[in-house]
């Protein structure tokens, strides 16, 4: 067993790892569709009843003999980081709006769960891994909504794009092997939903361009 997440997570991707490679920005991650609609109102109440999250603690029925658990704390240790870190705080209850969001996916089989990272908060570079859906990773996809403007302070890297987002902005990423993390500078939350599912023809449809506004 690996004593390093980081390393662990590097070793599973066909990632390059040259930090240096020039791309064009949003080479490593794809922009699908945006949402519109007017959702101000719910995400107050999510950004209120969110749950602070450790790297420990972040799953939803994480547990003490995890088998990467120590993995993650020695990373944290060796970068000089206090293992009980804020990373973002959670939410796994969805209804209405939030509920219709995750519909128009066409995902066969979902779990999902709100992220909001309040200022100071972030989260390491690392590689996904999915624990808890039995998949061939190749038709698990994974997905963001971001459910406001990007603001100053707000940092999500993908490989080595930095993106700048709109309210309701969809966007995919190969998950298996694109080295993400995320922090806030900033002086307000950041708030998005993470969902992750396996594929439908209307996900492909999506992938196909065919809807690139989703009005809820």
């Amino acid at each position: 067993m690996s004593t390093s997440n980081w390393e662990q997570g590097k070793a599973q991707s066909d990632y390059h790892f040259d930090w240096k490679r020039h791309e064009i920005s949003g080479h490593d991650y794809k922009w699908l569709a945006r949402f519109k609609g007017d959702w101000a109102k719910e995400l107050e109440v999510i950004k209120k009843t969110a749950q602070p999250k450790t790297w420990e603690s972040r799953g939803k029925s994480y547990h003490e003999d995890h088998p990467d658990l120590q993995a993650e704390q020695n990373d944290l240790i060796n970068a000089g980081m206090d293992t009980e870190q804020v990373i973002f705080r959670k939410v796994f209850e969805f209804e209405g709006v939030w509920k219709t969001m995750i519909d128009e996916l066409g995902l066969l089989y979902t779990k999902q769960a709100f992220h909001i990272q309040y200022p100071g908060e972030m989260l390491n570079l690392h590689v996904d891994k999915q624990y808890e859906m039995n998949e061939d990773p190749k038709q698990v996809a994974r997905f963001f909504i971001f459910l406001e403007d990007w603001k100053p302070g707000h940092f999500l890297q993908m490989g080595t794009s930095f993106i700048q987002w709109r309210k309701g902005d969809l966007i995919w990423f190969d998950w298996p092997n694109i080295p993400h993390a995320s922090a806030n500078a900033g002086w307000e939350p950041r708030c998005l939903i993470q969902i992750t599912g396996t594929m439908s023809d209307k996900t492909n449809d999506l992938f196909l361009g065919r809807y690139k506004r989703l009005s809820l």
